[in-house]
């Protein structure tokens, strides 16, 4: 679970809709992957409470008065807690590593304004993250387009790559997708490059060249097995799929309709075979991995036109999507049954954001100076439950 900070004047905690904790003066709060721990960020640090019916101190990790909190992550076995403080004035980062039962700091990485900066710009949150599985292993930090992946235990670095543009760990297990961009050297153009890496072997399970590619963002699926890179190119735009824990690495090239539309949005099934993309004529369209005869090959289920939905939210057991359009002053939901391909209902929340349980979905406003925040609950069939 990641979180970029923002301010807020106090923390809340409900159970079964009554308020049980108010903790004053916190910027932030954010609940372990696992909810075993639940992290308050004040300015002098950040708080660590454990418990259930009753929440009780665990430790307390401190920053310099100087510096302000800019991201937050536990490690997904709840071993660790790391953040990165910034300091305004000098621009100087500190990410550091806490043990989660002392409060202590096992590693400290320093950096300066330039440091972190990634993609030609400034540094880029997060610029660390962890390996999959519960472990916690193996961590990968990325620094002036150059990605060092760190054994925990001894910290020290087991593999670098230069040139990369962007990376993503497979949810349950040490393999690293990477994204490493085009460039020129002496003898030339260098094309750019797709890689997924085994960690800590450092096997090389694919590697393949892509020409012109402008961008490409990478989207595993809850279990890890299948990864898909979103790869927009000068000639055309398309999504390359790859089954990750069949006997060999499969590949797929993905043909889109309307292929002048780019994908806009991507969202896996939670531990499922299926997927939806939005693409930028507002259409969109569900695919399975699988087909009638399970031959492998990809096939398209629906396409539903000219939605007006910018976001995708799954139910965490799958199944059933929201269809959300966030931006502007109204928020719309349409709650659609991918099992049997209809809609289910349709509500609405003023500026909203949303979270999901395979039962229920929340959403919430953050409030202004002029309205108050909101919280609504709703059933995964549209009906509104709760409102506070």
């Amino acid at each position: 679970m990641c979180r970029n900070l923002n301010l807020s004047p106090c923390t809340r905690i409900l159970v079964n809709g009554r308020i049980c904790f108010l903790l004053q003066f916190v910027t932030e709060s954010l609940w372990s992957p696992l909810g075993t721990y639940l992290a308050n960020v004040k300015k002098q640090g950040i708080i660590l409470f454990r418990g259930t019916s009753a929440l009780h101190h665990v430790a307390t990790c401190l920053h310099p008065k100087v510096f302000e909190v800019k991201w937050v992550e536990f490690s997904p076995g709840e071993n660790y807690l790391v953040s990165t403080v910034l300091n305004k004035k000098t621009l100087r980062a500190v990410i550091s590593i806490f043990d989660v039962k002392t409060g202590k700091v096992v590693k400290k990485i320093v950096g300066g304004p330039h440091d972190f900066a990634n993609k030609g710009v400034g540094a880029s949150w997060p610029i660390f993250k962890w390996s999959g599985g519960r472990d916690d292993k193996y961590f990968a930090l990325i620094s002036k387009n150059v990605i060092s992946i760190y054994e925990i235990n001894t910290f020290t670095v087991i593999l670098t790559v230069g040139n990369v543009t962007d990376f993503s760990w497979s949810p349950t297990d040490a393999i690293l997708a990477l994204f490493v961009s085009e460039s020129v050297d002496a003898g030339g153009a260098i094309p750019a490059l797709v890689k997924l890496v085994q960690i800590p072997n450092k096997e090389q399970l694919i590697e393949k060249k892509l020409s012109s590619v402008s961008n490409c963002k990478m989207y595993w699926q809850s279990n890890g097995e299948y990864l898909a890179m979103k790869v927009d190119s000068s000639t055309n735009n398309f999504v390359e799929l790859f089954q990750i824990k069949d006997r060999g690495i499969d590949n797929k090239i993905l043909v889109l309709p309307y292929n002048e539309d780019k994908v806009t949005a991507f969202a896996w099934e939670p531990k499922g075979h299926r997927f939806a993309i939005i693409q930028s004529n507002e259409d969109i369209s569900f695919y399975s991995m699988r087909d009638a005869a399970s031959t492998g090959c990809v096939s398209l289920l629906t396409i539903l036109r000219s939605k007006g939905t910018n976001y995708l939210f799954w139910s965490p057991s799958g199944g059933l999507i929201i269809l959300a359009r966030l931006n502007g002053s109204n928020g719309n939901l349409e709650f659609f049954n991918v099992d049997e391909l209809r809609t289910v209902a349709i509500s609405k929340h003023q500026r909203l954001s949303s979270g999901t349980q395979p039962r229920y979905v929340a959403t919430s406003t953050p409030g202004t100076c002029h309205e108050k925040p909101s919280f609504n609950v709703w059933s995964f069939d549209g009906h509104l439950l709760y409102q506070l």
